[in-house]
């Protein structure tokens, strides 16, 4: 069986086509990634003078790390004499070379809001705003409980126990996560390389009339079905694999940095109501994890595309129209109040963040399920019914042909 399954992988996966397209793929990636920092980043030098990242590093080793009111005090002595000398806009804007950004007074008050004072006071009050979501599911469980609403009463315990003791004690540098968690063009060359690569998995037989071969062969049966199958699921994990490491080295080295990997995910202003409590570089794996299952299923997809069709090119065009169609519907219902419609579509995998940035649940016979544990479950079921869905088909197919062979030949 298993070298069944190597020898699937190496006819289907290492094709010269396929290895350029990843490497030309991958450099378009990293592009992308250098575009939206030199277009975004605070440090870019597109939006800011170069001494905003030195000054920036700088100042980090003094009020990076935990947070403490001496240094909240500190940092405060620096900027409210800035804030206040600015707030009538009558300062002057004349260059000043004796300004902390070697720009003028307006520079270095947007300089310390930006990148100190507007996080830190995020990390600093999010105990206080996590103790009041805890606050308000203890009384709506009270309220619940007293008439008899046992489905909102879960779910709001639900809530306050992932509210519970959260707090952001450490400040770090967050710039390169906030549009790491945010980027979905890898995985959309990802599809592109597994719609190219996966169409000839079954086609390849139907081209040269060999399809009976994998009811014949002297593996037997199902096992070359599934052999095709496992090389599939390996190809893809191997690519979606090489795809996330390129992302984060990526964005970390043009980011410039390693930082915040321990820090927790609702520290980003976005994930202020994250249904999971995971940091920023358990999220990353945990994304990956998720974003690899979801191309997956659509991997399943298109396998079961192409046993439709003896022509790659339509099997291609057909494949294509279906991800394009539920990509669109992940976007229209995307933020929406439509949970069920949201998690039913296994791109909402792909595009995960949607899953953890607030909590939302889906009623499973009276247990309030969070949304992203039942979007994986509808993936796992979508796996299982396009998995069920070829070995059907191409059994049923190849007995089809065969019994249409055996007929000719008896004429």
């Amino acid at each position: 069986m298993i070298k069944l399954i190597v020898f699937e992988f190496q006819k289907h996966f290492l094709k010269p086509s396929i290895i350029v397209a990843v490497l030309l793929f991958s450099i378009l990636s990293i592009a992308k990634i250098h575009s939206i920092q030199n277009a975004n980043s605070l440090f870019s030098s597109s939006n800011t003078t170069p001494t905003w990242k030195g000054l920036y590093w700088n100042l980090y080793e003094e009020f990076g790390g935990p947070i403490t009111n001496e240094k909240i005090e500190k940092l405060m002595a620096i900027y409210r004499p800035l804030e206040n000398q600015t707030a009538d806009r009558t300062a002057s804007s004349d260059h000043n070379p004796d300004s902390y950004t070697g720009g003028n007074i307006y520079m270095d008050r947007n300089f310390f809001m930006w990148n100190y004072v507007n996080p830190m006071k995020y990390a600093y009050d999010y105990k206080i705003y996590a103790n009041q979501v805890v606050s308000a599911a203890e009384s709506n469980m009270d309220f619940f409980e007293s008439i008899g609403n046992t489905y909102e009463y879960k779910k709001n315990a639900v809530i306050k126990e992932r509210f519970q003791e959260r707090s952001i004690t450490i400040f770090s540098y967050k710039e390169m996560y906030h549009y790491y968690v945010q980027y979905d063009f890898s995985a959309f060359l990802v599809l592109l390389i597994c719609l190219y690569s996966l169409m000839h998995v079954f086609i390849s037989e139907k081209e040269t009339d060999m399809e009976m071969l994998l009811l014949t062969t002297k593996s037997g049966n199902n096992k070359t079905v599934f052999a095709k199958l496992i090389a599939s699921a390996v190809f893809v994990y191997m690519l979606c694999s090489w795809f996330w490491i390129v992302d984060f080295v990526a964005f970390s080295l043009l980011f410039g940095s390693f930082e915040s990997a321990s820090t927790p995910l609702y520290a980003l202003e976005d994930f202020v109501n994250s249904s999971i409590n995971v940091s920023l570089s358990q999220y990353a794996l945990l994304s990956g994890l998720i974003k690899t299952f979801g191309i997956f299923v659509f991997s399943l997809l298109f396998l079961l595309v192409s046993c439709f069709f003896k022509n790659a090119l339509v099997a291609f065009i057909v494949s294509l129209s279906f991800m394009i169609s539920l990509i669109f519907m992940n976007e229209v219902y995307m933020g929406s109040g439509r949970t069920l419609l949201k998690i039913i579509n296994p791109f909402v995998l792909v595009v995960n963040r949607e899953l953890f940035r607030k909590m939302e649940f889906v009623d499973l016979f009276g247990y309030p399920m969070i949304h992203y544990m039942a979007a994986i479950l509808l993936a796992v079921a979508w796996g299982l019914l396009l998995t069920l869905g070829i070995t059907v088909f191409v059994k049923k197919n190849g007995l089809s042909k065969g019994a249409k062979r055996h007929a000719i030949m008896d004429l």
